[in-house]
């Protein structure tokens, strides 16, 4: 398997929760090698989708989409509006990767429906398999990872840091250097990194700040997504905002 340079070569991605195409395009506009749009956890609803990904066409940035589950429908209405490939989140076992990669492709390869809306207005090959990414951030996940790597049509690997610590019972605390707990943190996931590269499979990771960048990017991470814009904007207010006090 040749390891997808979208997801190798130290990419750095962005992260998106905020439900707006324009601050979709200012975070295409900034130079990101990727950019994801949070469906599980963000705010950004099914209809905005579309928009946002169009802003990221615009700029030429590369997109995810983060799905809420291991459904092939939301699978599917993710890519047929055009996203490059999903991170599917809560991948446990070989089978429900085997499941997020056939949710991804036509039969028959796959079990997707055949709808490419928007993919067919952008000249594309409608039947190149887009990019199946699974998370891996669970107790179960790091037991069935050899298998999970296994499965052949999964891009990436993704690291849910915060699931990943309280799974294991660590304090959220423990993905910052010199946290509680940091070391067995670092174990776990330069464990993960490991595996992956033994298989040949990138491994990537949420990065609550450039330090966590490099903190994963030494424990063997080949692809790290920055803190969500919604967190960069509130912690950058606050700058500003304490330094205009008098």
């Amino acid at each position: 398997m040749t390891p997808d340079p979208l997801f190798t070569g130290d990419a750095v991605g962005g992260w998106l929760q905020l439900p707006s195409p324009a601050v979709a395009e200012i975070a295409g506009s900034v130079g990101f090698d990727l950019v994801c749009v949070d469906t599980q956890h963000g705010l950004i609803g099914d209809d905005t989708v579309l928009g946002m990904l169009q802003a990221l066409s615009a700029t030429g940035t590369p997109s995810l989409v983060r799905v809420p589950g291991h459904g092939a429908e939301g699978i599917g209405r993710a890519l047929d509006r055009g996203a490059d490939g999903v991170i599917v989140p809560l991948v446990d076992t070989a089978e429900q990767a085997a499941a997020a990669v056939a949710a991804c492709r036509y039969p028959p390869d796959g079990i997707r429906s055949f709808g490419p809306v928007r993919p067919s207005w952008r000249d594309r090959d409608v039947f190149a398999p887009p990019r199946a990414v699974v998370m891996v951030e669970t107790v179960a996940a790091v037991a069935n990872l050899a298998d999970i790597v296994a499965v052949d049509g999964v891009a990436a690997v993704f690291v849910g840091p915060s699931d990943l610590a309280l799974a294991h019972g660590l304090p959220l605390a423990a993905q910052g250097d010199g946290g509680p707990e940091s070391d067995r943190h670092a174990e776990l996931v330069s464990g993960i990194a490991a595996v992956c590269a033994g298989a040949g499979v990138p491994v990537g990771i949420y990065c609550d700040s450039p330090a966590h960048v490099r903190r994963f990017r030494g424990l063997g991470c080949t692809f790290t997504m920055l803190a969500a814009e919604q967190a960069i904007l509130r912690s950058a207010l606050a700058e500003k905002l304490a330094d205009a006090r008098p």
